[in-house]
C-alpha cells in the first residue's frame, strides 16, 4: 500500500512538474516574441497547445498574421484564432489572469479576430470575385468589414446578372441572395427579361400568352396595353367591338368600352346612344352612356363671371364653375374651352374630353376634328386620340372616307384615321367626288379613282366638276366640256362654264350668256352677260336670271320667259324675287306678282319669308306681304334665326321676336347660339334669349 501512495506522489510531482513546464513554455514563447524571435516564439507556443490551448494558439495566430515573419499566413492565423476564442472559456482564471500581460484577454482574441479579418477582406478586395466574397462573409461574420464584403459580393455578382441581362440570370440573383440590396432590382429585372423574351417577336400571339402563362407579373398591365393598342389599332367599329367582346381580362377593359363608345358615337345621335346601352349592356362605362342619354336635350349655356367662362342651364343654374378663358356652344356633345389661349374640348359633363393642345379645332365630322398647331395642320376624333400630327400647311374635307392632304409642297390621301390611302404625290389634290377626285401632276390635271388610277389623264390646264359625270377643261384660255371616258363633248371655245343646275349649265362667249345640256348642245337663246352672272345666271329652282339691252328678266328650263326683261335688276330667290324698277326694290311672287313694291333703296330676301330692307341709311324689315315687321329707322339689323333680328342703332344691340322689339338696345353684341337661343354679349356678362319659352335667362347670381 505504501509503495502505491509512493507511486501516486511521484506521478502528481512529475504532473505539477509538466504543467509548470508547459505553462513556462507560454511565458517564454510570449518573450520570444516580444523580441520577434519568432522561431522560438512559434516553437514554445506549438509545444504549449496541448494544455495551454488558448494561449497558445492565439500566440501562434499573432504569429501567423504578421507580415514581417517567414511564417505569415492569413489561413494559419484564421485557423488558430478561431481555436484560441472557442477554447478560452475553458482557461483556467488564474491562467487568464496571469497571461493577461501578453495580450490574451477576451478583448484581445477579438480584436487580432478583427485584424486577421480585415487582412483576408483586404486579400478579398484584391482578388474581387464572388467566390472570395462569399468566402469571407461566411467565415467572417464578426468582421467590421461584413457588411462591406457582402454589399462588394452583391454588387459585382449583380454586375455580373446585368452583363448577361437575360431572366435567368436574375432569377438566379434572386434566389442566392433574397436580402441583398439589389435583391428588388433584380426581380423587376427579372419581370422585365422575361418579358422580353417572350414577347420579343412582337406579335399579338406572343403578349397574349404572356398574360396567360404569367397573369400575376409586374408587366401584365405593359403586356395588356400592348394586346389593347394593337387590337384598336385599326380605330375602327369592328376593331373596338373585337377588343371589348375578347378580352375581358384586360388591364384596360373599361378604357376600350369608353373608347368603343366613342367610336360608336360617329354619328351622333340619341338614338345612337340608346342603341350602344341595347346592344351592350354588359359595357363598363353604363353610367357614361345613361348620363348622356339624360344630357342629351339639356341646354347648357356659357356665362361670363369675373372675367371667366363656366356654363349654366337654361334656368341661370351654375353647372360648371366659370375657370376657363373662354366656352363656346355645344356641337354634337362637346363644346370648346380655352386654357392658356389653347384650345379643347368639354363634354356635357363638364369633363375634359380632348385636352387644351390646339390653335383652333373644326366641326365634328364622322367623329372626327381637324385641328391646327403654330399654322399646322392635323386630325384626332372625338376620343382625342391623335390620327394625324399637326405637320401640315394644307389638309382637305372629310370626303367619301379620304382627306387630301400636304407636308409641304406635295398631296396625297389618307382615310379618316390617318392610314395611307394614295401613296403618289401630287401638285395638288381635291376632295373626293362620287368616288373621284381632280389631282395636279407635273404633267397636268386629271381625275383619279381611290386606287390612284388615272379616269382623266393628268395633261390638262384645268379641270372643274361641272356635275358627277362632266367637268369643263381649260385650253387656251378657253373652256370646254369632257365626259368621264374622256370625250370632249364640247371642244374648248367658251370664256366660262358654269355647273349644271336641272340639266343645264351656264356658258358664255364674247359677252353673251346662253345655256347647255348635258349632251352639249344649246338649250336657250343667247343674252347678254351682266354683273354677276356667273353666280345669278344658274338655273335654280328651275328658273334662271338673264339679260337683254341692259334689262332683267328670267326663264325657265326650257328657254321660256317667265318674267318679261323689263326689270332695271333682278336677284336670285326660291320663291321670291327681288326686283328693281325705277331704283327702287321690291319683291315678286314666282308667278310676277308684285308682293312688296318698289320703294327701298335695296332689300336682302331671308329664310325665305322677310325682307331686310335699306331707305338711304335706315335699315329694317318687311314679310312677304310687304308688312313692316322692323320699321327702317336702324344703322342696321341682322337676321339671327327663325323670326328673329338684331338691331343697331349705331352703339348698341337689340333683339326682335315677331315683329317686338323683346330686347332693349343694351347689348353689344347679338348671335344666335343655337336654334332655341340668342346670346347677348355685354361688357362682362352674356345673357340669353329663350326663343321657346320667350324669356330673358341670366345667371342666377346676377338675377338675385
Amino acid at each position: 500500500m505504501k509503495k502505491i501512495q509512493l507511486f501516486l506522489i511521484l506521478v502528481f510531482a512529475l504532473f505539477l512538474n509538466a504543467q509548470n513546464t508547459f505553462a513556462s513554455r507560454i511565458k517564454k514563447a510570449n518573450k520570444a516574441l516580444v523580441v520577434y524571435d519568432y522561431f522560438k516564439a512559434k516553437k514554445h507556443f506549438s509545444k504549449g497547445v496541448k494544455y495551454n490551448t488558448s494561449p497558445a494558439t492565439f500566440g501562434l495566430a499573432t504569429i501567423y498574421s504578421r507580415n514581417d515573419n517567414p511564417f505569415f499566413n492569413l489561413d494559419s492565423a484564421y485557423r488558430y484564432i478561431i481555436i484560441s476564442d472557442s477554447t478560452w472559456a475553458l482557461a483556467k482564471d488564474r491562467k487568464k489572469e496571469k497571461w493577461k500581460i501578453y495580450g490574451w484577454t477576451e478583448s484581445g482574441i477579438d480584436s487580432l479576430k478583427q485584424i486577421i479579418s480585415s487582412q483576408l477582406f483586404s486579400n478579398a478586395k484584391q482578388e474581387n470575385t464572388v467566390t472570395r466574397y462569399t468566402h469571407f462573409i461566411n467565415r467572417n461574420p464578426w468582421a467590421n468589414e461584413f457588411n462591406q464584403a457582402i454589399h462588394s459580393r452583391d454588387s459585382l455578382a449583380f454586375f455580373i446578372a446585368v452583363a448577361k441581362n437575360d431572366a435567368n440570370s436574375y432569377i438566379n440573383f434572386v434566389e442566392k441572395y433574397p436580402e441583398s440590396e439589389y435583391a428588388e432590382l433584380a426581380k423587376q429585372n427579372y419581370h422585365n427579361s422575361q418579358f422580353q423574351e417572350l414577347t420579343g417577336d412582337g406579335t399579338l400571339e406572343s403578349y397574349q400568352k404572356f398574360v396567360e402563362n404569367y397573369p400575376e407579373s409586374p408587366q401584365r398591365t405593359e403586356a395588356d396595353s400592348i394586346i389593347f393598342k394593337m387590337v384598336t389599332a385599326p380605330n375602327t367599329f369592328e376593331a373596338y367591338q373585337d377588343f371589348v367582346l375578347n378580352n375581358s381580362q384586360n388591364t384596360f377593359i373599361k378604357r376600350g368600352w369608353e373608347e368603343f363608345y366613342q367610336v360608336y358615337l360617329f354619328d351622333y345621335s340619341k338614338a345612337r346612344m340608346l342603341s350602344f346601352k341595347s346592344n351592350y349592356p354588359q359595357t363598363l362605362n353604363l353610367d357614361e352612356v345613361e348620363s348622356d342619354i339624360a344630357l342629351f336635350n339639356k341646354q347648357l349655356l356659357p356665362f361670363i363671371k369675373n372675367g371667366f367662362y363656366g356654363l349654366m342651364d337654361e334656368n341661370g343654374a351654375v353647372v360648371i364653375e366659370e375657370k376657363y378663358q373662354f366656352i363656346g356652344a355645344f356641337n354634337k356633345g362637346l363644346a370648346e374651352f380655352i386654357v392658356n389661349d389653347q384650345i379643347g374640348l368639354l363634354n356635357k359633363r363638364g369633363e375634359v374630353q380632348i385636352s387644351t393642345a390646339y390653335d383652333a379645332v373644326s366641326k365634328i365630322t364622322y367623329g372626327r376634328l381637324i385641328v391646327e398647331k403654330n399654322d399646322y395642320f392635323g386630325l384626332i376624333d372625338r376620343k382625342g386620340k391623335t390620327l394625324l400630327e399637326c405637320k401640315y400647311m394644307d389638309i382637305g374635307d372629310l370626303s367619301e372616307g379620304a382627306i387630301y392632304l400636304s407636308p409641304d409642297t406635295e398631296y396625297n390621301y389618307v382615310d379618316y384615321n390617318g392610314n395611307q390611302l394614295i401613296v403618289n404625290d401630287y401638285y395638288n389634290a381635291s376632295d373626293f367626288n362620287n368616288t373621284l377626285a381632280i389631282v395636279e401632276t407635273e404633267e397636268g390635271v386629271g381625275v383619279i379613282n381611290k386606287d390612284a388610277e388615272f379616269i382623266i389623264q393628268g395633261y390638262y390646264d384645268n379641270l372643274k366638276w361641272l356635275n358627277d359625270s362632266l367637268l369643263s377643261f381649260k385650253d387656251d384660255n378657253k373652256y370646254g366640256v369632257l365626259s368621264l371616258k374622256e370625250d370632249t363633248l364640247i371642244p374648248a371655245k367658251f370664256d366660262f362654264i358654269g355647273e349644271f343646275y336641272n340639266g343645264l349649265s351656264l356658258v358664255s362667249i364674247n359677252d353673251t350668256v346662253s345655256y347647255i345640256n348635258e349632251s352639249g348642245e344649246f338649250a336657250a337663246a343667247f343674252f347678254e352677260t351682266y354683273p354677276n352672272y356667273k353666280s345669278k345666271g344658274d338655273f335654280v329652282n328651275g328658273y334662271a336670271i338673264v339679260a337683254k339691252n341692259g334689262m332683267y328678266g328670267r326663264i325657265n328650263s326650257s328657254g321660256d320667259i317667265v318674267t318679261d326683261i323689263e326689270y332695271e335688276n333682278l336677284g336670285a330667290g326660291a320663291k321670291f324675287i327681288p326686283f328693281e324698277k325705277e331704283e327702287f326694290w321690291g319683291v315678286l311672287s314666282l308667278t310676277n306678282k308684285v308682293l312688296v313694291s318698289p320703294k327701298y333703296d335695296a332689300l336682302d330676301i331671308v329664310n325665305g319669308r322677310f325682307a331686310i330692307t335699306k331707305l338711304e341709311d335706315s335699315m329694317g324689315v318687311v314679310n312677304m306681304d310687304g308688312m313692316v315687321l322692323i320699321p327702317n329707322s336702324y344703322k342696321s339689323v341682322q337676321y339671327i334665326v327663325d323670326n328673329s333680328f338684331s338691331v343697331f342703332d349705331g352703339e348698341n344691340y337689340g333683339l326682335f321676336v315677331d315683329a317686338t322689339l323683346v330686347i332693349p338696345l343694351s347689348y353689344k353684341r347679338i348671335s344666335v347660339l343655337n336654334e332655341r337661343f340668342v346670346s347677348l354679349m355685354g361688357e362682362l356678362s352674356i345673357e340669353y334669349y329663350d326663343l321657346e319659352k320667350k324669356q330673358l335667362v341670366k345667371l342666377q347670381e346676377e338675377s338675385e
